[in-house]
């Protein structure tokens, strides 16, 4: 069975389409991701199922995170073994042959985003109308310090007019932020009412899906943003993932209080920040500068 048509049986599978949607969405966008990838020269898509061997799996691993980075790889290589799986479970092949590529880890990230890059971004974003809800997330990521996840899959209902308020359920921590709409986001978002309030997402993907209106999903984000970085001549590194810790460290160095900024990252613990602390000669400067004055 080749590659391909691989895909497209477990993409019309029961056990696919009985997947939560945001579950599918991951799982068929990384598979078509992966029916692309080169190994060897040959697209994924030409080869014969039963032929895949250790080689070939390793051979894409590494072609992903050279390509990419090694979450994504580890993403892909996830995905790649839920389709493998499957066919082991219906004695199609009979083992899968990705189980033995070793896994490597990442180091954690240290980028942090320039106000200027985010203007920079803003700016080339805003000239294209299919890049204007990319924008939108760089944007309310970086004003709210919040995850991507929770700005993609904002809805109109969880926008109060009149208290010019957002409310937040963060989907890894469980906890509900309540924060303010600035006077330049405001008008924006009023925009959005006007042009997407057909459907339920502030932030939809431009073009619908099977008749409907989704969230973005993480590759097409990735997509835009690399899309946008490039014409405004940002480096790639930038992630939209990047401008919650940029919030939260600009605040820290703002020296807001931890207690405010745990109201509005909706970290339950003051120690939960201390990753973002940056012990740089700004804030030691601030520190001694203080302790002078108190004596």
């Amino acid at each position: 069975m080749r590659f391909d048509k691989s895909i497209i049986n477990y993409l019309n599978s029961k056990t696919y389409n009985s997947l939560s949607y945001n579950t599918k969405s991951s799982y068929r966008y990384g598979l078509l991701s992966i029916n692309d990838t080169k190994v060897y020269g040959i697209p994924m898509a030409r080869k014969i199922l039963e032929r895949i061997d250790f080689d070939i799996c390793n051979e894409l691993y590494d072609t992903w995170e050279f390509e990419n980075s090694t979450a994504n790889a580890n993403h892909l290589a996830r995905v790649f073994s839920v389709l493998m799986n499957y066919y082991v479970d219906r004695e199609v092949i009979p083992r899968n042959p990705m189980k033995r590529v070793k896994k490597r880890t990442s180091e954690p990230r240290s980028v942090i985003w320039k106000h200027e890059q985010v203007m920079s971004f803003l700016d080339t974003a805003f000239t294209d109308f299919k890049w204007r809800n990319i924008g939108l997330i760089v944007l309310m990521c970086y004003e709210w310090s919040q995850r991507p996840v929770d700005i993609r899959n904002l809805t109109f209902s969880n926008i109060n007019w009149e208290d010019r308020s957002v409310t937040i359920k963060q989907t890894k921590r469980g906890a509900t932020v309540e924060l303010p709409i600035t006077d330049e986001l405001y008008p924006m978002l009023e925009q959005q009412e006007k042009d997407w309030g057909f459907q339920q997402y502030v932030v939809p993907h431009h073009r619908a899906s099977d008749g409907a209106y989704r969230p973005l999903t993480v590759l097409q984000m990735t997509t835009l943003l690399k899309e946008v970085k490039a014409t405004a001549g940002l480096p790639d590194d930038l992630r939209v993932g990047d401008l919650r810790k940029t919030g939260i460290v600009q605040m820290i160095e703002g020296q807001v209080d931890h207690l405010a900024i745990q109201s509005v990252t909706g970290h339950k613990n003051v120690s939960s920040l201390n990753p973002y602390n940056k012990f740089n000669l700004e804030t030691a400067k601030s520190a001694l500068d203080r302790r002078v004055k108190c004596h």
